[in-house]
């Protein structure tokens, strides 16, 4: 298995997705499904090598649980956030307009 680190434009997207769903975890089949395509898509444009597991639909619910628990302070979802979701979700309280812009530059070059 291929283990891809997050990057901060990634986790905005999913932060976006998230907070767009209402703080729900069960985000459409068809969200996972166009997030999974943008990130393979970064991915390829990146050079980066990934494998089928690749930010796939099971990932990324763990991923969300993991968003979920840093937005709740803990109260709920999967202890085991990144440093980097927890540095997220600080640039979406603190500096919303750079957020937004990273959000918009990775659905620009990303968007399928």
């Amino acid at each position: 298995m291929i283990k891809v680190k997050w990057e901060l434009e990634e986790a905005v997207v999913l932060f976006d997705a998230y907070f767009k769903n209402g703080g729900n975890l069960n985000l459409s089949e068809d969200t996972f499904g166009s997030l999974t395509d943008m990130y393979i898509k970064r991915a390829q444009d990146n050079g980066i090598i990934i494998d089928e597991k690749f930010r796939n639909l099971s990932g990324l619910k763990i991923q969300l649980a993991c968003i979920h628990y840093v937005v709740t302070s803990g109260k709920e979802g999967m202890s085991n956030a990144s440093k980097l979701f927890y540095d997220t979700y600080e640039l979406y309280k603190n500096d919303a307009e750079k957020f937004q812009q990273i959000l918009k530059e990775f659905y620009r070059k990303y968007s399928i």
